[in-house]
């Protein structure tokens, strides 16, 4: 929350109307589903700790996942045009969210949070863009390579370690996600690893070089 709050320049009187008009806290225990797909929402999460993935389930029954949000994130944006949640979202971990309730958040009329909220939206189309070129221009190991300095990229912003850090997601939802085989990804780990660019133990991965990495997918 306090990437929407503090840096849209909220005054303390705004951010106090903020508490206690529309942020309620939930906790939620792994792999508990926070919004189904046509689900009426009109509510965003923030995800103060934990992680969720958002994904959609064809005529099949099959998952594709479409995104991962950890510490910072915000989910839900994408049901501000039509009022419904446009894909599941589910816990990795249990995780804290803390819920806007739009509604009474845009009664408030507090323009700078509307406005932080514009932009959220924004970088997550652009993300949305950068992730649907990763996966059609670039080879397997590039979009393994692209992902896990994108994680690295979103831990520094939000001020933890952009080298070492606990990768919640399965390597079964890693390949869903990049469009590959569980095995593929899996290769590509131990390639990285046995080059010593990373190092994994159980959920933890550190990264030794970032140089040889960046220049992988440059």
């Amino acid at each position: 929350m306090q990437s929407i709050c503090v840096p849209a320049g909220l005054v303390p009187t705004d951010v106090e109307i903020l508490d206690k008009c529309s942020r309620e806290p939930h906790l939620f225990n792994k792999r508990n589903v926070v919004f189904s797909e046509g689900q009426k929402l009109n509510s965003v999460f923030a995800i103060k700790s934990g992680s969720v993935k958002c994904y959609t389930i064809d005529s099949n029954g099959k998952q594709q996942i479409t995104s991962f949000h950890m510490v910072g994130d915000i989910v839900g944006l994408e049901s501000l045009a039509s009022g419904s949640a446009a894909t599941y979202c589910e816990t990795m971990e249990t995780s804290m969210l803390c819920e806007l309730k739009l509604s009474k958040l845009f009664a408030q009329e507090l323009p700078k949070v509307e406005s932080n909220l514009l932009q959220l939206m924004s970088r997550r189309l652009a993300n949305c863009s950068k992730h649907y070129l990763n996966i059609v221009n670039t080879s397997a190991e590039q979009k393994v390579v692209a992902f896990l300095l994108s994680i690295s990229t979103h831990m520094h912003q939000h001020g933890l370690s952009r080298s070492e850090y606990r990768l919640p997601m399965t390597r079964t939802d890693i390949a869903n996600y990049l469009g590959l085989a569980v095995e593929t990804v899996s290769r590509i780990f131990t390639a990285l690893k046995e080059q010593q660019l990373i190092n994994t133990e159980q959920s933890i991965l550190t990264i030794n070089d970032f140089t040889a990495l960046e220049s992988r997918v440059a």
